[in-house]
């Protein structure tokens, strides 16, 4: 059964794709179940600010329904967007070290020509045009400065690399791109559609490259996120959170 939130805006929204990704969260947040809208949501607290742990589902369209409903239910002030990915093989990243994303790219959204790769700013399709200016494939994050992790870009994909050949593309149409997943541009995208600042952190389960599923490192790339979310990450972010205490319900239309 779902418990009624009262549909009143909450500080933060910590989202991820699988359950093998958010569970880690849910005993030290004190969350029990709330709602599945779309998947599993989990109202949990800390220092006196309630906190939704969402699950997403995997890729594009799953993490952008997820992200488009917390936001129009709940309006949270805050998105951190968390997980595993595959480090890039010139990132200087390895498995289980931790990053930080200062923008989002969708990799594979535009067109393969003879000549290579046109992307969606190439053919001048912007998916989305705010006041500041059009977004086209790459979408700007809050970049904590005082997260002591490696920052940069973060590609997005449908089809995650499955040979060193296509690494290496992806290297060089996106120069310093640190990792790859498959849900972060989509949350971004609907972020900047509502204007919800969004951060990004993900812990390295693999590198980028041939697949060798056998030697991921999930389980424990999503334990060293809970460990660095509640030790580091939550302090860093409550400056740019409301203050704690009781939150009044939107007035009625």
């Amino acid at each position: 059964m779902e418990r009624d939130a009262g549909k009143r805006p909450l500080p933060l929204a910590i989202m991820a794709a699988t359950w093998e990704e958010l569970e880690p969260l849910i005993q030290p947040l004190n969350a029990g179940f709330l709602a599945k809208p779309w998947r599993r949501i989990f109202l949990g607290s800390w220092k006196g600010r309630e906190i939704l742990l969402v699950e997403t589902g995997v890729g594009k369209v799953n993490a952008a329904v997820a992200t488009a409903l917390v936001i129009e239910r709940w309006r949270p002030s805050l998105l951190l967007l968390t997980g595993v990915a595959g480090a890039m093989p010139s990132s200087g990243l390895k498995p289980l070290d931790l990053a930080l994303a200062t923008e989002e790219i969708y990799g594979d959204e535009g067109c393969m020509t003879e000549e290579g790769w046109i992307t969606l700013q190439d053919m001048d399709t912007p998916y989305l045009t705010p006041d500041e200016g059009p977004l086209y494939h790459r979408f700007p994050l809050l970049a904590a400065p005082d997260l002591e992790l490696p920052k940069g870009p973060f590609v997005t994909l449908s089809a995650i690399t499955g040979t060193a050949q296509r690494a290496e593309e992806l290297e060089d149409l996106f120069p310093g791109v640190l990792c790859e997943n498959m849900e972060g541009a989509a949350v971004a995208h609907v972020a900047a559609r509502y204007k919800v600042p969004l951060v990004e952190i993900r812990a390295m389960s693999n590198m980028a490259g041939p697949r060798q599923r056998h030697l991921w490192k999930i389980q424990e790339a999503s334990s060293l996120l809970k460990g660095f979310i509640m030790d580091e990450a939550l302090s860093s972010l409550a400056s740019i959170l409301p203050s704690p205490g009781p939150v009044k319900p939107p007035p009625a239309h």
